[in-house]
């Protein structure tokens, strides 16, 4: 009792104090007690006084911190009810650090009760959002993780069981954002929502309240302003690029009306266009889809044409940043349509649709494309198969994206170093190959190329591409094709000649001559394939290439486009850049001044009548030559060779004599000097005249081209392989030659040579 003055005392002297002090403490504090983003949250600055203001935006105008949204949902109606799911895209504003509004656009299904039917709907809804983050923290835009709490109204116009019907609600949500980039963010946000609406059909009665929860995750951009747009941001206007661009896409497509998964059919586009800005685009695209018709096995095909006018949602929100990982563009524009057996009529009309992507490098991004078209009503009644109203088609496609850039300005060194690497190349490969249409069995294919890398991405490729399928009648065909490489790898990340793997794109056409059902038929189409080289060394490389082509012959037994898949595994060397040859090059040559030579060689053959029989007989081949060297690159050859054609079921035992002459090229030579050089690749080609000693055989030209790999021993004896292949005239071999005509012989040959 008696301690209770002494307390008071002691009481009034600290108020004092307090008092006396807190003005000199608040004088030399050097934050504001708001600023909670330095000083943190003080309990103390809303307990029984004034709350402080909020932070606000200087100078704020309506839409100068916009943001954009979309994403996906999960959601359940009630704890009896199947699973749900919905789209949304979602358009708002901040009008301070901490209040802001949203309006979102939503479509989907759902499920009253379990098991009942799903019911489809389209909603609208605005919310009013608050970001706690900033409330308790203070604004910071650079901030990783924001959280923010929203509550709204939503609206909804649903259709289930064939009846429309009206709903409404309230909701409320919490967002957790994560920022990616400085514009990009994701979002997740767990949903609450109280919803009533008018009575279904079905009888169920629906006007009772009924909660639905959802879990939606998502992309969003928010509108960067001042300095922390221009931050890492880019001035379009100086970039050197030619900004074009293209891609190719896979996927699958479907009438959206009635929608069933009978209608679902894979689809494949192409689109080539330009950036005009760093926002806005032209892109010129063509589609071929295969859609069902009605939940029936009926299937039919439709191409597209469409003009779109693309808007980079990125550039748009963010600034134009080129190493941006995470891109979104919107697309509008104007199609045209086409369908097999619907009256040969063109439909036009309207398509919409994103395409986010995922950037690999400056060049090249990986892309998700959902798309909706909508054409005329004589669409919907002569390609879908309804009678009124309209038929719109959906589609996603996921592909590659390619952006023509300025390469040297991103990797300046790779030009350097491109400049000390060997450019031409050789290649041999072999791989099996199988058709998806027609009885052509297993296949086996041959190549072998030459080309150039003129640029540190691309290169140009001319091969020899021999081809045969086991089946009666028998399939052979031999073709010369054209194809662009362009190397991802150097694209990705510069030219770098040590790379141990290096992958490529290629696309090329080929046009040739086919021996099936009737001899000599011609044979054309394209190919797509990748290409994987593993460095063996510094002039060898190990290729593995599938390949997918679309080929097509005429005249009998023709069927039309023949899709074919094919795996080549083989071998790539590389030559150098070339070099011009002086007065001494054949002194200093591989061939060291001896220009003469004299080879022997043998080994197996087949003819075209063999090959295309079900009997497979191997014949034999002897062959001698005398030949000069008149420079490194340029020689000639005389000849006789023998051939030993054994009795089959569909032919007569018989030998065969021919007399030639052959040109022959040292490529190696021709495209770089090497007097060290021990391995040579020499082209041949030639023709002459061959004999047999069939009854009634006549002597008959001859045609014959081929290659020879060739290695120098010591002591100036070589030795060599020499895959060619040869026409004969069917006068010389009369009952071999199909239809009388012409008959074809390959061989293998293995021999050597001297030098004298």
């Amino acid at each position: 009792m008696k301690r209770q003055p002494l307390n008071r005392v002691i009481s009034i002297v600290l108020l004092m104090v307090s008092a006396l002090c807190a003005p000199r403490v608040r004088a030399k504090m050097p934050f504001a007690l708001n600023d909670t983003a330095r000083t943190g949250m003080n309990g103390l600055d809303y307990v029984l006084q004034r709350p402080l203001g909020n932070p606000v935006f200087g100078h704020k105008r309506f839409g100068d911190h916009l943001f954009l949204s979309g994403g996906a949902g999960a959601s359940v109606m009630g704890l009896h009810s199947n699973p749900g799911a919905d789209l949304e895209l979602s358009v708002g504003d901040w009008i301070s650090p901490v209040h802001g509004w949203r309006v979102s656009l939503a479509g989907g299904l759902n499920s009253v009760n379990k098991g009942s039917e799903h019911s489809y709907f389209g909603s609208i809804s605005a919310d009013y959002l608050m970001s706690f983050t900033t409330l308790l923290r203070g604004y910071d835009p650079d901030r990783i993780f924001d959280l923010a709490g929203a509550v709204g109204a939503e609206y909804r116009r649903v259709r289930r069981t064939g009846v429309w019907g009206n709903v409404g609600g309230v909701r409320a949500a919490l967002q957790a954002r994560f920022q990616v980039s400085p514009s990009l963010y994701l979002y997740v946000e767990p949903r609450l929502s109280m919803l009533a609406g008018s009575y279904f059909g079905g009888g169920d009665d629906f006007r009772r309240l009924r909660p639905e929860l959802s879990f939606h995750v998502g992309l969003g951009y928010r509108l960067l302003r001042g300095a922390a747009r221009r931050a890492g941001a880019s001035d379009f206007l100086n970039v050197d690029d030619s900004n074009l661009f293209a891609g190719g896409a896979a996927g699958a497509a479907t009438f959206a009306r009635g929608f069933s998964r009978d209608k679902i059919g894979p689809a494949a586009s192409f689109y080539v266009g330009k950036w005009f800005s760093a926002v806005s685009a032209l892109r010129l695209k063509g589609e071929l889809a295969r859609y069902g018709l009605n939940g029936k096995p009926a299937r039919r095909y439709v191409a597209t044409a469409s003009l779109d006018y693309v808007w980079n949602i990125s550039s748009a929100f963010g600034g134009y940043r080129p190493d941006e990982v995470f891109g979104l563009n919107l697309n509008l524009g104007v199609a045209a349509a086409y369908g097999d057996n619907a009256k040969g009529k063109i439909y036009p009309g309207l398509e919409g649709g994103i395409t986010a992507s995922f950037s690999l490098s400056p060049n090249w991004s990986l892309f998700v494309e959902p798309q909706v078209r909508v054409f005329t009503p004589g669409f919907s009644r002569d390609v879908a198969g309804r009678w009124g109203g309209v038929a719109p088609t959906a589609s996603i496609m996921a592909g590659l994206n390619y952006t023509v850039g300025d390469f040297a300005r991103r990797f300046p060194r790779s030009y350097e170093d491109y400049g000390k690497s060997k450019r031409y190349f050789l290649s041999f490969s072999a791989g099996a190959g199988r058709r998806y249409r027609g009885d052509y069995g297993n296949g086996l294919a041959l190549a072998v190329g030459f080309g150039k890398r003129f640029t540190p991405v691309s290169s140009w490729r001319v091969t020899a591409d021999g081809e045969a399928f086991r089946r009666s009648p028998g399939y052979i065909s031999l073709a010369l094709s054209a194809d662009y490489i362009c190397s991802i790898s150097t694209s990705m990340a510069g030219f770098n000649d040590d790379r141990v793997f290096d992958l490529s794109g290629v696309i090329g056409v080929l046009g040739g001559a086919a021996n099936y059902v009737d001899p000599l038929k011609p044979v054309f189409g394209g190919r797509v394939g990748l290409l994987g080289a593993f460095r063996l060394s510094d002039a060898l490389s190990l290729n593995v290439e599938p390949q997918v082509l679309a080929l097509k012959t005429t005249g009998a037994g023709a069927t039309g486009w023949l899709p074919e898949f094919r795996v080549m595994l083989g071998l790539s060397y590389r030559l150098g850049r070339g070099t011009s040859f002086g007065k001494d090059a054949l002194d200093k040559s591989p061939m060291e001044g001896r220009r003469n030579f004299v080879s022997l060689s043998g080994g197996p053959s087949v003819t075209s009548s063999v090959v295309l029989s079900d009997s497979r007989v191997v014949n034999g081949a002897l062959s001698a030559v005398v030949g000069r060297w008149f420079t490194p690159v340029s020689g000639l050859r005389v000849g006789m060779d023998y051939d030993h054609l054994p009795a089959s079921a569909q032919t007569p035992k018989l030998n065969m004599g021919t007399a030639h002459v052959d040109y022959l090229l040292n490529v190696t030579s021709l495209i770089t000097r090497d007097s060290g050089r021990r391995f040579h690749v020499i082209g041949l080609v030639g023709g002459g005249v061959g004999f047999s000693d069939a009854e009634s055989s006549r002597a008959g030209l001859m045609a014959e081209a081929g290659l020879q790999f060739r290695y120098n021993l010591p002591k100036d004896i070589d030795v060599h392989i020499e895959p060619v292949a040869g026409v004969w005239s069917g006068r010389a071999l009369p009952g071999y030659a199909a239809h009388k005509n012409l008959v074809g012989i390959g061989r293998v040959m293995l021999g050597a040579s001297y030098r004298f």
